[in-house]
């Protein structure tokens, strides 16, 4: 059962992420393994099949992330991601980045929650923006992220062109939303009274229901 991620667990990915020092991490594995990385399990193991509620018919599978980087195709040789993450993807195409992610959460020197699909592919980018420039589609999305917005959401993805899509209307009433090359949400931070303790979970599910109408629209119109 799901108990809390207590404050030493974003102590102890912080100094990693510092550190970058493969023997400081051997010898704290165990610590982190048991501090970071089995309550972060149990949270996404409790929290899938409320989520899954959210996207009936559709599959929904959970992922946690290795610290370690993949640094073969990096400038950047740092050991170490600067936080530990997971998230519960829902759709067809189960791989992490491109998948819609019903709900990513990360512990470490910035800590937080999101959903979404942050990056597409150029297939789901370009049916995306078809669906945006469609009135009623477009107009739909706009009308479910109005309220998100409202309450601290913020819209982000991978990459974002620094104007319009070639041959769209520089004023076109969602260009702000076309130039996106993905679209997520991140969540309000997360309250200090319950970042550290089993309220966490019920913050998550309650924050991945309010966002799943606009993941619903990402799988329909663009997974």
């Amino acid at each position: 059962m799901f108990r809390g991620i207590g404050p030493k667990a974003g102590r102890l990915i912080t100094e990693l992420a510092h550190r970058q020092d493969k023997a400081w991490y051997a010898e704290r594995k165990a610590d982190i393994d048991e501090h970071v990385y089995a309550p972060l399990r149990e949270l996404f193991e409790e929290a899938k099949p409320a989520i899954a509620r959210f996207y009936r018919g559709q599959p929904v599978n959970l992922k946690v992330f290795r610290i370690h980087r993949d640094v073969r195709f990096s400038n950047d040789k740092s050991p170490f991601k600067d936080h530990a993450s997971a998230v519960i993807m829902v759709g067809q195409n189960a791989e992490p980045g491109t998948a819609a992610g019903a709900l990513y959460l990360q512990i470490g020197p910035e800590e937080g929650g999101a959903a979404g699909m942050w990056q597409m592919g150029p297939e789901e980018l370009k049916r995306y923006r078809a669906a945006l420039l469609d009135d009623r589609k477009g107009a739909q999305l706009l009308k479910l992220l109005r309220p998100l917005t409202a309450e601290g959401y913020a819209i982000i993805s991978a990459a974002q062109l620094s104007r319009a899509p070639k041959g769209v209307d520089p004023t076109h009433p969602r260009v702000a939303l076309l130039r996106h090359k993905g679209l997520a949400l991140d969540f309000p931070p997360i309250p200090r009274g319950v970042r550290h303790s089993r309220a966490l979970l019920d913050w998550c599910v309650r924050r991945a229901k309010e966002v799943s109408p606009v993941l619903r629209w990402l799988l329909e119109h663009a997974g």
